[in-house]
């Protein structure tokens, strides 16, 4: 696979895996800035991420790709796990 086709693949996955976190992030009512504690991002990680999503810009150098998307799904499963058991709202469609 082409160095250019396999980046566009890499950035669809991290873009898509933000979107989810969002998504959920919406449903809890978790503001940008609870979002950005639960990942544990400074404010200049945060803003580099989120035009990462928004603007479609490159991907952020820090923190690295694999750590970012350790640190999504460890939020995700866990507003995944206070939706189920605080509300009962079944989040796995």
């Amino acid at each position: 696979m082409p160095r250019s086709i396999a980046w566009r693949e890499i950035d669809s996955i991290a873009r898509a895996q933000l979107s989810l976190l969002n998504q959920l992030g919406d449903m809890m009512r978790l503001t940008p800035d609870d979002r950005r504690r639960a990942l544990n991002l400074n404010d200049r990680e945060w803003h580099d991420w989120t035009d990462f999503l928004t603007r479609q810009s490159a991907l952020p150098s820090r923190p690295t790709l694999p750590d970012m998307l350790q640190r999504v799904a460890h939020v995700a499963f866990n507003l995944c796990l206070v939706a189920e058991i605080g509300t009962g709202i079944d989040v796995r469609g």
